[in-house]
């Protein structure tokens, strides 16, 4: 019968002294600042101050199958390797007080351990490589100074040793550094989860941590990945190291690893993402490899999708640009699965024709703010599973299940409601939708693209016809005042212009501003400038106008 897991009850700095612990060497690096160790200081000092014990969480552990004796902390590293860091403090600070019975007690029951077998002192607690030179060094005595070069590690070290310093700030004090370790020792209380290995304990960590919690799925699936991985070990390392440094936070990772599974498999929730990501990846270290491959392939599609000036698209015309800009902008984040399976089973020119009509749609389901449930979602994700297994072709095929999905996209009716009343609009989008209209009014007036300025351009900016600095006194009556500051940041209130036209604008009235209006470049700039006045009602009309164009440059 195979062992079970061991449940109880422990003291933080018992379990130092009574266990040899490892971080394994795939564990995110010891990454706690000022804030957390703060908090950690103040809640442990609060607690004895008030003689009452603190319980600090569940540690999971598990048996260490390449070094007898030793448990792994899958759940717990920042924890268990602050309350080392401390201990190592008071240890210190007891020595600069010439106390070296009780420093070397320290040493002895919490900090080192003489293995007979190696006949020689260990380190109870062994960080991961890229943290135990650090940490051997502070143990060791050899600590930089703040003015030096550190690491998170000896940073954490050096603040918390100043914590230490003020709670014994002589000699006579010495003895509430020892009450400090009596403290740790009996009363910072945790549960304690022992597995028989790793794959039980990731189980146990799991459960227990039951927060939905995106970095504790990121950690998750990199103990499993790395874990499963065996003989392949090397090339998983390889691999994810390549994948998660291109990630500023750990939940950026796992919305894409999120968006990748959903672009084979079908929605799935960020609570549900590692268990499905467990049976959809196996434990075959060659299944675990394929899929780390998998995802380094995905991701340089996800990457140019989410870069508009990205080398992939120079071939492509400039409306694909504005899609991409669009995507972006709009935060259209609900469109990535389906365009990660179309770039995956589609030549890149089809697929990037693709966007061009799938990015209209998606604008016009967020003027009516459609995209953000379940519903779409799972739309969404049924379409990108049709293209991956190859029983949707051609655009028309996807676009046709999106349509059949009640209420996701919009008819030409309640999209142009819905786009003339869509309310503030920021400066970024502003530009974009202004942008797309004025090369509808291009086609119109039979004019050029040659010589005319990109809307995206930093040298193009978003003017308010109406100043958007205007005072009561400017209007007529209080009611005037209110109706402006719900147009004022509208589209019936905004128009492109060159930041040279703009500069010496600032915050005049209409009338100082129409004549460089007509300057512009921008043909629905021009089109404001001919007025001999600016009014609500002339807004309204605007914003009307605007409307008809919206249904030409978004089309169904």
């Amino acid at each position: 019968m195979a062992n079970t897991a061991e449940f109880g009850h422990d003291n933080l700095g018992h379990l130092l002294s009574d266990k040899l612990m490892s971080v394994p060497e795939f564990q995110r690096r010891f990454s706690w600042k000022k804030g957390e160790l703060n908090d950690y200081w103040e809640d442990i000092e609060k607690a004895r101050s008030e003689g009452s014990p603190y319980f600090m969480g569940t540690i999971v552990l598990a048996s260490d199958t390449n070094q007898v004796g030793r448990s792994l902390i899958v759940d717990g590293q920042q924890r268990i390797t602050t309350t080392a860091l401390l201990l190592t403090a008071v240890r210190d600070r007891l020595r600069e007080f010439g106390k070296e019975e009780a420093a070397n007690s320290v040493e002895r029951d919490h900090l080192s351990d003489y293995v007979l077998s190696e006949e020689r002192h260990v380190a109870k607690l062994a960080l991961a490589p890229r943290d135990s030179e650090e940490y051997e060094a502070i143990l060791e005595g050899m600590v930089p100074d703040d003015a030096s070069p550190i690491g998170v590690v000896t940073e954490a070290y050096l603040y918390l040793k100043r914590l230490v310093d003020g709670l014994a700030d002589s000699e006579d004090e010495y003895k509430s550094l020892i009450q400090l370790v009596t403290y740790l020792d009996t009363s910072v209380q945790v549960l304690l989860a022992i597995a028989s290995g790793l794959p039980e304990a990731y189980v146990i960590f799991e459960t227990l941590n039951d927060r939905g919690a995106d970095l504790t799925t990121a950690d998750l699936l990199k103990n499993y990945v790395f874990s499963s991985a065996r003989g392949e070990i090397d090339a998983v390392r390889e691999y994810w190291t390549e994948l998660s440094t291109q990630f500023d936070k750990p939940e950026y990772l796992v919305k894409f690893l999120r968006q990748e599974y959903m672009s084979r498999k079908g929605r799935v929730t960020h609570r549900e993402l590692y268990k499905a990501l467990r049976q959809d990846i196996g434990n075959d270290s060659r299944d675990v490899k394929r899929y780390m491959k998998r995802l380094l392939a995905s991701y340089s599609k996800h990457k140019a999708l989410s870069e508009p000036d990205n080398k992939s698209w120079s071939p492509e015309p400039e409306d694909v640009r504005d899609s991409l800009l669009a995507l972006r902008r709009f935060r259209l984040e609900s469109a990535m699965p389906l365009l990660l399976a179309v770039f995956s089973k589609w030549d890149h020119n089809k697929a990037s024709k693709f966007v061009n009509r799938l990015v209209p749609w998606f604008f016009r389901a967020w003027s009516i703010d459609s995209l953000g449930g379940s519903t779409a979602e799972k739309a969404i994700c049924q379409a990108a599973v049709a293209v991956t297994n190859r029983t949707a072709n051609t655009s028309d095929e996807v676009l046709d299940m999106l349509r059949k999905s009640p209420g996701l996209i919009p008819d030409d009716s309640r999209f142009r409601v819905s786009f003339i009343h869509q309310g503030e609009v920021s400066n970024t989008r502003a530009k974009y939708i202004l942008g797309q209209l004025e090369k509808v009014r291009m086609r119109q007036n039979g004019e050029s693209s040659e010589g005319h300025p990109d809307w995206s351009a930093k040298y193009v900016s978003i003017e308010h016809v109406f100043a958007r600095s205007s005072k009561r006194s400017t209007f007529s009556s209080d009611d005037e005042f209110k109706y402006f500051s719900t147009l004022r940041d509208t589209l019936g209130n905004f128009v492109l212009l060159e930041r040279q036209l703009n500069n010496s604008l600032e915050d005049r009235p209409f009338s100082d501003k129409r004549e460089t209006y007509c300057k512009s470049k921008f043909i629905l700039t021009r089109d404001v400038g001919i007025h001999p006045s600016w009014t609500f009602n002339a807004a309204e009309t605007r914003l009307e106008t605007l409307g008809d164009l919206a249904l030409v440059a978004w089309p169904l």
